[in-house]
Order: structure tokens, then C-alpha cells, then sequence
């Protein structure tokens, strides 16, 4: 019979990395690992403020958690990284790359350091971590959690380039279980549908409201899915039990990208007839234009 404790912290003394921790899906993630038992070090670019709240959450559910900051556009900063944990923590039992950046434009009107950039941190430098990471995870039997989004199985306007990217970290992920797997690391992705983050109120502008009603009203699951919400696949697949896993690329998304055709006609539906052309100026994920800086 399971220790009631350890059931309720099924991470306890399991340290975990997570990239692109100081808001969103990653802070969400991190703190909910800390109530799990989990010893978590996020990272972050420029946000050291919000980094250190989220830090302050994670030691109040299990102490040692930690910020480090890190460039995913620099290779030196991701070494220097690794460089710090090994010193100090000696190993790794998860590494989660949620961190990720791009520019939200037709391919067509992309610039070159826009793709540059968008590939160093999602190929490029996933595939650096995970080459540095696997030192610190081989002992421990550990995992690589990778989560990519719904624009590699479906099409969003502004998004060909990080889908593209996004594409190449889980086809990454699935020859990393085939080589690592022999030697005890695994590696799992994660694919997101839909979930209510900074990021998606600034593609929806001021059709953001509705986006949140329509998905409340359509959705499988009759929610806008949140950060909070959407952590919860991610710690499933941190667990040991979730070593079969390995290889997959794990729909976390409640149905609703399954349910997408019913749910287009549903939310046409809602449309009233005066405004079934609407002005999308500012919400490039419903393929408008950025709307021009005041």
C-alpha cells in the first residue's frame, strides 16, 4: 500500500529544470511541481522579477527551488547553464524545454533573423540542452519533457514558422527515445490546444473575450483552458509511471482540437449576421494585421 505522503508528493526529491519558467504555461508548471515534492529551478531571459515570485511560490511548497537566468539564443549561455546546475546539484531527474519565441507573420514577410531565431531556441539549442542535459539525467533514469503547440497539427494565421520549428522539436523528441531510451533517459512531448496565456490575448486582441466565451461554450470540456489547467499534463508526464510514454507526443488539449470542425460550426453559429466580416485589425491569430503602435 502506497505512503499517503508519498502519493500526495510523488516528485519528492526529484529535481526538474524548466525553461521559460517566469510566466505562463511555465510558471504554472513549476509551481505545481513544488506542491508535488519536486526541487525546481526555472529560467528566464529578461523577466527576473516575475522569476523570483514564481521562485517564492515553489519554496513555499518545497525548499531549494531557484531562478538562473538563460539565453536560448546564445550557446554560451545555455553551457554556462549546465555548467552552474552540475556544480551545484550534481543531477537532473526532469528537464522541461517550454521556452520559445518567434515573430507571429506570413512566412512570406518573415526576415531571416527572425527564422534564425526562431529555430535556435526551438531546434538548435533543444537539441544543445538536451546533449548537456543527458549527463545530469542518465544516473537518475531521468526525462526530457518537450512542449510543443496546435499549430503543428492544425493551421493558425502568423504561425508557419514556429509550427514549422515546434515540427522539428518533436521529430527531435522521437528519435531521443529511440538513442536515449536504451540508456535509461526518455523523452515525451506535450502538445498544448488552446490555452488562455499573455501570448493569446495579444494575438486575439480585442476579440479576446470572445475567444475565451467560444471556447467555454464549445470546448469538450466547457472550459477556457488555463495555464493552471494545462500544468496538469505536464506533471502527469514527469512522474515515473510515465516512462512507457516514451516517444509519444501527448495531446494535452481536452479534445478540443479533435472537436474542432462541430466546434466551428458552434461558434459560427453565435456570430450575429452584422458581423459576420468583422474587422480583425490587432489579432493576427484570427489573421488581421499587428495593430499599428499608438
Amino acid at each position: 500500500m502506497n505512503d499517503p505522503g508519498t502519493t500526495q508528493r510523488p516528485l519528492e526529491g526529484r529535481v526538474v529544470l524548466v525553461t521559460g519558467g517566469s510566466r505562463g504555461l511555465g510558471a504554472a508548471t513549476a509551481r505545481r511541481l513544488a506542491r508535488m515534492g519536486a526541487r525546481v529551478i526555472v529560467t528566464y531571459r529578461s523577466r527576473e522579477d516575475e522569476a523570483a515570485g514564481v521562485v517564492a511560490d515553489c519554496e513555499a511548497a518545497t525548499p531549494g527551488a531557484r531562478a538562473e537566468p538563460l539565453d536560448l539564443l546564445e550557446e554560451t549561455s545555455v553551457r554556462a547553464l549546465f555548467e552552474r546546475i552540475a556544480e551545484r546539484d550534481g543531477h537532473l531527474d526532469v528537464v522541461i524545454a517550454n521556452a520559445a519565441a518567434t515573430a507571429f507573420k506570413p512566412l512570406l514577410e518573415l526576415k531571416m533573423h527572425q527564422i534564425d531565431k526562431t529555430f535556435a531556441i526551438s531546434v538548435r539549442h533543444f537539441l544543445l540542452l538536451a546533449q548537456l542535459a543527458f549527463p545530469l539525467l542518465e544516473p537518475r533514469q531521468g526525462r526530457i519533457v518537450a512542449i510543443s503547440g496546435a499549430d503543428t497539427v492544425g493551421y493558425i494565421p502568423g504561425h508557419g514558422l514556429l509550427a514549422a520549428a515546434k515540427a522539428g522539436m518533436e521529430t527531435i523528441v522521437k528519435y531521443l527515445a529511440c538513442e536515449l531510451g536504451p540508456l535509461g533517459v526518455t523523452a515525451v512531448g506535450v502538445l498544448p490546444g488552446y490555452v488562455d496565456t499573455d501570448s493569446i490575448k495579444l494575438m486575439t486582441g480585442p476579440f479576446h473575450d470572445k475567444l475565451v466565451a467560444a471556447e467555454e461554450q464549445t470546448h469538450p470540456l466547457r472550459e477556457a483552458a488555463t495555464p493552471e489547467a494545462a500544468s496538469e499534463a505536464i506533471a502527469l508526464v514527469c512522474l515515473p509511471e510515465a516512462r512507457w510514454l516514451n516517444g509519444q507526443i501527448v495531446q494535452n488539449d481536452g479534445a478540443g482540437l479533435f472537436a474542432s470542425m462541430g466546434r466551428f460550426g458552434q461558434a459560427w453559429a453565435m456570430v450575429p449576421d452584422e458581423q459576420v466580416m468583422p474587422d480583425v485589425t490587432g489579432a493576427p491569430m484570427l489573421g488581421g494585421r499587428q495593430a499599428p503602435a499608438d
